[in-house]
């Protein structure tokens, strides 16, 4: 199921290791260094948290946040909703890297040791009539390839 759009196919990944657990999040560090061009480098900090969504801020009907580690103290870090993307495990958010809006699909298995992070730079301008359809079609491909 590979997707058709070979712009698609031009994206980073980033693999963040199991590094603490506790009642409301688990915290990740970032394994190797080794970065593809298409992000910036900087963008992506040595810890990320997946939490649990508390329901104290405008991320409704989102049960896991990604919090990522780009302040000193996590309460001011970036904060950033997982939307589910119809296949399990698989979530989809935004992120903005030089004012640049692009789509990061995030693997996530509560039971795993480790978070995948996929982050592809040409995403958007995308139609939002097509958002769900391709987000989806991003997702079976990235499965696809994992062997899931």
């Amino acid at each position: 199921m590979p997707v058709s759009k070979s712009n698609y196919q031009n994206y980073t990944t980033i693999i963040y290791q199991l590094d603490e657990v506790k009642k409301t999040f688990r915290q990740y560090k970032k394994q190797g260094q080794e970065l593809q061009q298409t992000v910036k480098e900087d963008f992506f900090p040595g810890l990320i948290r997946i939490e649990q969504n508390n329901g104290y801020n405008t991320f409704s009907g989102l049960n896991n946040l990604l919090r990522l580690r780009d302040a000193s103290n996590w309460s001011v870090c970036t904060k950033l909703g997982l939307k589910p993307t119809g296949i399990s495990n698989y979530y989809s958010t935004n992120i903005f890297v030089e004012n640049k809006k692009k789509l990061c699909i995030v693997c996530y298995l509560k039971d795993n040791q480790f978070v995948e992070l996929n982050v592809f730079p040409e995403f958007y301008p995308c139609k939002k009539s097509e958002l769900t359809e391709k987000v989806k079609e991003l997702t079976q491909s990235i499965a696809y390839k994992k062997g899931i």
